[in-house]
């Protein structure tokens, strides 16, 4: 298994998965940016040499003053009230479970590394504070200058399951692991066809592998997986299925873009390409992206 960086963070920034002639890159092990503190809403980007275009920036939260039982200073104006609901914020367990996910780092180890940062712009790690509600004295996890906090990992903390908080809202915050995934092959396709099954079984298999950091990673109503298939503004696609022909135009950029059904799956109808050489790529897309695709 080959070296892989992928970046998986929430909301999508229209990151790409490039599968080129017929084959995933040689990709294996992918630098994760899980959406904290909702894993439900996570989200990849996945980088193989070239740049995808820069997102616009996120609307700013209103400014937050967390003053629950940890003694932290204030992140923002001392004034501002706050939702403890609307902090982020994770269950130990499930950190230590995304720290152990990480390639990089022991399964067993006595203290993790993670990375953490901010969707929201203008916040840098020196701005994010973080500690774990413990019972007895809340412990607070230093955040360095560049993102990096040291996260201790012992039978007393498991059994505590503290809560992870931060003074930053629900959402905003990316933590950053490495991720071992699966190297699946894009079936050929012959004469310009291929079956819906054989072109989505690995997306199902990179699916089940990320639902090792979000266990709703693939879902409908969720971030997952598409097929892009660059046919030229001229090409298109077709999906013949028992009841009928389906012919999907491609985008202004030359694109036709097919996003996982289940039902298809079942029903396995035949995907005829044209042009028959078309390049064939898998993208991460976000739960909106996916309802965009399957409107059209």
């Amino acid at each position: 298994m080959d070296d892989w960086r992928h970046k998986y963070g929430t909301p999508f920034l229209n990151p790409m998965m490039m599968m080129r002639s017929r084959h995933l890159l040689s990709l294996s092990t992918a630098c994760l940016f899980v959406g904290l503190f909702c894993l439900s809403t996570a989200i990849g980007q996945i980088q193989t040499g070239e740049a995808p275009p820069k997102p616009g920036p996120l609307p700013s939260p209103a400014p937050l003053n967390i003053v629950p039982t940890a003694p932290l200073p204030p992140a923002t104006d001392a004034g501002a009230k706050v939702d403890v609901n609307s902090i982020a914020k994770i269950p130990y367990e499930a950190l230590i479970k995304i720290a152990q996910s990480d390639a990089s780092q022991p399964k067993d180890a006595e203290v993790y590394t993670l990375h953490i940062s901010s969707k929201i712009e203008g916040v840098t790690p020196s701005q994010i504070q973080l500690y774990l509600d413990r019972p007895a004295a809340p412990k607070v996890l230093k955040v360095d200058a560049n993102g990096y906090f040291l996260v201790p990992h012992n039978e007393e903390l498991m059994k505590e399951n503290p809560d992870l908080v931060s003074n930053q809202p629900k959402g905003s915050l990316n933590l950053e692991v490495k991720l071992s995934l699966p190297k699946p092959e894009l079936p050929a396709i012959t004469d310009g066809q291929v079956s819906y099954q054989a072109l989505f079984k690995p997306i199902l298999l990179l699916n089940d592998s990320m639902k090792q950091v979000d266990p709703n990673f693939g879902d409908p109503d969720q971030q997952q997986f598409a097929i892009e298939i660059t046919t030229g503004v001229e090409g298109w696609v077709r999906m013949q299925r028992k009841f009928g022909a389906r012919t999907l135009a491609p985008d202004t950029d030359g694109s036709v873009w097919i996003a996982y059904e289940k039902l298809h799956f079942d029903e396995d109808p035949t995907i005829q390409i044209m042009p028959k050489n078309a390049p064939l790529s898998v993208r991460p897309i976000t739960a909106a992206q996916a309802a965009a695709i399957r409107a059209r």
